[in-house]
């Protein structure tokens, strides 16, 4: 009890004070402007079609809108603003209506603009967060129907790795620190929490963390070794080109591309870790003359069942996250040699490969710790009874008459 009292009281220490700590010793992020956004309801809208091509699929929309504000500094107030609605290729946004939209709240705009100085309001985007906050807790809601207390404790270590990704990893990165050195730290610690919440103190939570953490660090490692070699340098992406040049941030984008290997795997291995654990733990109480030998065979029986599945999962969830791309590649009736040395189809094929080595790793290791700790022999301490005493006292007697 008093050791979950302290862990709790460390992260939320880590939560509330790390981020101001940071504020206080990194100026880098002081030169950026901080955007202001506001949701609003649109009320009226008048649309304008200004032409363009006949055989163009693009659109050439303009719209005359009202809104009113829902949140922000300007919360109630009634605004018009221009708003282009074309887009390329069916990525128009024409509001109607009733729509909900962010808008991007500019209070110091140029004079050119806004010669009065009056704030300018620009449409972002839609509002979507409401439908999301609903999706969350209906997935919370089954957790708990579903799970009982184990639901919450899942919900618990999963809002638990969530803060720390946000609060920790998020921060360590942008002042400057190793994203890989910080997420293998976050990795080991979200095992360790999230095990230990969901299966108590036990060996089953022991054995699912080492081997957790011994396949996370072969995806790791493996990653690292063959990013080298094949010389990923962390800037396939548009994100991280965004980073580097639009916000100049000093990041190790290598790091971060590692870094971000280990984490993607890291949620699947913790799946088949504890259910190599779980296995034998039922085994074990089932069967409790089983020795090591009996244990490993079991857990490397449910193993192979689990590592087809969990090995789709990984490839799956990557091909799936470069799907767009992979059909542009292939609609232009590109080479499959020229696809893989492509930077960002080579990242995403080692981010797969290394992390499913990993999860497959798991297996044996997780499976020969369990019953290792299972197997072992209990050390028994042997109490002398009364009537042995008694014994031993009239013995000693006797001895001492003759």
């Amino acid at each position: 009890m008093r050791f979950r009292f302290y862990l709790l009281l460390s992260l939320f220490a880590l939560i509330i004070f790390l981020p101001n700590w940071g504020e206080a010793s990194e100026g880098e992020l002081e030169h950026l402007p901080k955007p202001q956004y506001a949701k609003a309801e649109v009320f009226e809208v008048e649309t304008y079609d200004l032409g363009g091509h006949k055989d163009s699929p693009i659109k050439e929309i303009s719209q005359q809108v009202t809104l009113k504000i829902l949140s922000g500094k300007f919360k109630v107030k009634v605004v018009a603003v221009d708003h282009i609605a074309s887009g390329m290729m069916g990525g128009e946004m024409i509001l109607k209506p009733g729509n909900r939209v962010i808008l991007f709240v500019d209070e110091n705009p140029p004079p050119a603009e806004s010669p009065d100085g009056s704030p300018l309001f620009n449409v972002a985007d839609y509002v979507r967060d409401t439908p999301i906050y609903w999706l969350a807790f209906f997935f919370a809601l089954l957790l708990v129907i579903i799970g009982g207390m184990k639901g919450v404790k899942a919900l618990v270590s999963l809002v638990i790795t969530i803060c720390l990704i946000f609060f920790i990893l998020f921060p360590l990165t942008l002042w400057g620190f190793n994203p890989l050195l910080v997420s293998v730290l976050i990795a080991g610690a979200v095992s360790l929490i999230v095990f230990r919440i969901v299966g108590g103190k036990s060996i089953k939570s022991v054995a699912a963390a080492i081997g957790t953490l011994l396949g996370v660090a072969i995806a790791g490692i493996l990653a690292f070794v063959v990013g080298n070699m094949i010389h990923l340098t962390g800037m396939s992406s548009e994100e991280s080109r965004i980073l580097l040049y639009s916000m100049d941030l000093k990041i190790n984008y290598q790091g971060l591309l590692f870094g971000s290997i280990l984490i993607g795997a890291l949620g699947a291995i913790m799946d088949v870790g504890m259910s190599i654990a779980s296995s034998i733990d039922e085994v074990r109480k089932v069967h409790p003359e089983a020795n090591l030998q009996n244990l490993f065979n079991a857990g490397m029986n449910v193993g192979r069942d689990v590592m087809g599945t969990m090995s789709n999962t990984l490839i799956l969830a990557y091909t799936g996250s470069t799907l767009p791309l992979l059909l542009l590649l292939i609609a232009n009736n590109m080479s499959f040699s020229k696809i893989l040395n492509m930077e960002m189809i080579a990242v995403e094929a080692v981010r797969a490969l290394a992390g499913s080595i990993g999860l497959v790793l798991c297996i044996p290791i997780t499976a020969l710790i369990s019953a290792f700790l299972y197997s072992r022999p209990k050390i028994k301490t042997i109490i002398p009874s009364s009537d042995w005493l008694l014994d031993k006292g009239r013995a000693k007697d006797d001895n001492f008459s003759c």
